[in-house]
């Protein structure tokens, strides 16, 4: 059970958060079909179970609280462990060309880079690439175009790598489709060992565009920075949220009072949804060890936030923590 802590997954969150965590007052969550569930766990196979060389089980897909939903999908809609719903392999696809266009065209609006630089590194990494080569040619005469309009510097980047993220993405669908089509019958059979983006023609475009982003924008100081700044966030509000989830008079009751004030208020900052799946006090709340409900409830919690929420709750629990944290 612990392996869904060290290896933390969000797809398996997303599972959790539509069946378990959205609505409390049945035991369906959101009642969405099993179909459209299915379609959802990417990575079919629980958190003990995964294997790097295989891209279906490479991550898990769901976590131990959740594996009385998945037996029930795998039931109905005859799936089973390591074995995608037929339409994961076109959301795969969907995540892997959305981030890579959009990281790239992130860091070009953020300033750190220019679409430049990104042709220069396309030219150099992928001088023979058909699809690079067309997307390329197109950027360029796009630029061209934009620069005639008297743009500043700043709206000539961002004009231009919007017009080449749209065409990108739009090339890159089209040979997604055309890969699931070719490849079709040996997804129906549950057989497909790769994603469809590498075997597809835009594969090698798409692994470079992932490769500008690494290189050019997620080692750049300031995202670095970016990134130690919500680390640092992070591990203070686990650990002044663990107090209050643990710091409680009857271990075995989750709901009962806390030892401390700062305990009580930093349990009463959780989210009551969150609270009431953890004391056992909704339909779908499920009979597992204490200790892994501790680290699930802190899970459901922190993975929840968004960025300015979390460093907003950061600043109000340390106004009031006095002294070192109380770890248990």
């Amino acid at each position: 059970m612990k392996q869904d802590f060290l290896k933390f997954e969000g797809n398996a969150q997303s599972i959790r958060l539509l069946t378990r965590l959205q609505t409390v007052t049945n035991d369906r969550g959101l009642n969405l079909t099993l179909a459209t569930l299915a379609a959802l766990i990417k990575y079919p196979t629980a958190s003990d179970a995964t294997d790097k060389g295989d891209s279906v089980r490479k991550k898990h897909g769901y976590f131990q609280s959740e594996q009385d939903v998945v037996n029930t999908i795998f039931n109905h809609t005859g799936l089973s462990a390591g074995v995608r719903h037929p339409l994961t392999w076109l959301m795969e696809s969907c995540d892997d060309i959305a981030y890579s266009v959009l990281d790239v065209e992130d860091s070009i609006k953020k300033g750190l880079v220019s679409v430049s630089d990104l042709f220069a590194f396309l030219d150099e990494f992928a001088p023979t690439d058909k699809k690079t080569e067309d997307l390329i040619k197109f950027g360029r005469n796009t630029h061209k175009e934009m620069r005639s309009l008297k743009l500043s510097p700043p709206e000539l980047n961002d004009s231009t790598a919007q017009r080449f993220r749209v065409n990108t993405i739009g090339v890159a669908v089209r040979a997604a489709l055309t890969a699931y089509e070719q490849h079709y019958e040996t997804i129906i059979a549950g057989k497909l060992k790769s994603d469809l983006i590498s075997l597809s023609d835009v594969g090698l475009l798409v692994q470079k565009l992932k490769d500008f982003a690494l290189t050019h924008a997620y080692r750049h100081s300031s995202v670095l920075g970016l990134e130690l700044r919500g680390f640092n966030t992070l591990y203070r509000l686990m650990d002044m949220l663990w107090e209050g989830i643990t710091m409680r008079k009857d271990y075995e009751d989750p709901a009962s009072k806390r030892t401390t004030p700062f305990a009580n208020y930093a349990y009463s900052k959780i989210s009551e949804n969150y609270k009431r799946v953890f004391e056992g006090k909704a339909p779908s709340s499920n009979q597992l060890p204490i200790r892994y409900k501790e680290a699930q409830l802190l899970t459901d919690m922190i993975s929840g936030m968004t960025d300015s929420y979390a460093l907003d709750l950061c600043r109000e629990l340390e106004a009031y923590q006095i002294g070192p944290s109380n770890r248990t």
